[in-house]
């Protein structure tokens, strides 16, 4: 009798250690697929396959989204081929060397930097700082950069750590790229003695404003208002989710996502716990605005209602465009959405 609990108790304990290989495998394998620049032959083709049917790329199959997105793209080459853009770095306090573009509201298309200033401009002191989303960079924010600029905004756009130009091989998804906003903000100040600064992010820029704006000690008093599109109230749930309608089961998408989370600790130290804007949106003390997409699949409106619940100011406000999918709702209505960022800016200035 003994011998058959042994031998049941070590083939339990196999089993679990199987499980757990192979969730750790298969978490490894997601977690690289977006949280690292590591090269995509790591990944199998039945994973990617996959991935291309999931939730994660219908948004960049939207051509009102994506077209208005790589027109704008082509025209930020063109803008920083002819000197537009004051070329920014800095570095990180780990050490990695990271890349950003400010582009002055007297510094107008058909004129270089050796033209002087447009004499329409009328030289405000607002400047916008925009925060891509995953696997993106500075560039793909053009088209909200040229919105601002037409406006008479200074606008600073940043490539975040692991994108574009900037160096780092992992993502943390706001919690260490919040910390490199401060730095942002910090040598903007200084630089160019700015006094009104907005924080403007989609998707995973959304949620770094949002983690930048709770870190008290970090926040500069020139920052007046956050506005935050499309971001996430819990990665974890947010992961699961996408994960979930890959293999079409809640417990295996769990257990590969559990496998993730540790991948991610052992990479960065950081668990997915921490990247949940809904804990700390409630800390912060600048005016929130939130913009989301109703058909949002990837990010459901509903994590867009949980970080409302959390706010606590009367000047926060949550904006839900309809019909629009992820990142959409400035291509979906982008009158109103302007309008409603110059009254939010009214607001809190």
């Amino acid at each position: 009798m003994e011998a058959v609990f042994s031998f049941l108790l070590l083939f339990s304990a196999l089993i679990l250690l199987g499980w757990f290989l192979f969730f750790l495998a298969a978490g490894i394998i997601v977690y690289h697929s977006s949280m690292s620049t590591t090269p995509a032959a790591f990944e199998t083709k039945s994973i990617l396959e996959a991935e291309k049917k999931t939730v994660v790329y219908s948004h960049t199959k939207d051509p009102r989204l994506m077209d208005v997105v790589n027109e704008g793209r082509a025209r930020w080459e063109t803008y920083r081929e002819a000197g537009l853009f004051d070329e920014l770095s800095l570095v990180t306090h780990d050490g990695l060397s990271l890349s950003g573009y400010y582009w002055p509201a007297g510094r107008n298309p058909g004129l270089n930097r050796s033209s002087g200033p447009n004499r329409f401009s009328s030289y405000p002191e607002r400047t916008v700082v925009l925060l891509h989303a995953l696997m993106d960079s500075a560039s793909g924010m053009n088209y909200l950069a040229e919105a601002y600029h037409q406006l008479g905004w200074n606008v600073f756009s940043p490539d975040m750590r692991s994108h574009g130009e900037s160096e780092g091989k992992y993502r943390t998804l706001g919690i260490r790229e919040s910390g490199d906003l401060a730095c942002w903000v910090r040598l903007l100040v200084e630089r160019y003695a700015l006094k009104i600064i907005f924080i403007h992010g989609v998707s995973m820029g959304a949620a770094t404003g949002l983690f930048y704006g709770a870190g008290k000690k970090n926040l500069h008093e020139a920052v007046k208002g956050i506005i935050s599109d499309s971001s996430y109230s819990d990665y974890r749930e947010a992961l699961i989710k996408v994960v979930e309608s890959m293999v079409k089961h809640r417990f295996l998408a769990r257990s590969i996502v559990f496998g993730a989370n540790i991948t991610s600790i052992c990479h960065t130290g950081v668990r997915f716990g921490r990247m949940s804007p809904e804990k700390i949106t409630h800390t912060i003390p600048v005016p929130i605005l939130l913009f989301h997409g109703q058909k949002d699949v990837l990010i459901p409106v509903g994590m867009a209602r949980k970080l409302f619940s959390r706010a606590v100011k009367p000047s926060d406000e949550m904006v839900v465009v309809p019909e629009a999918p992820h990142v959409g709702a400035f291509f979906y209505a982008r009158d109103f959405y302007m309008q409603k960022i110059m009254d939010f800016v009214r607001r809190s200035t």
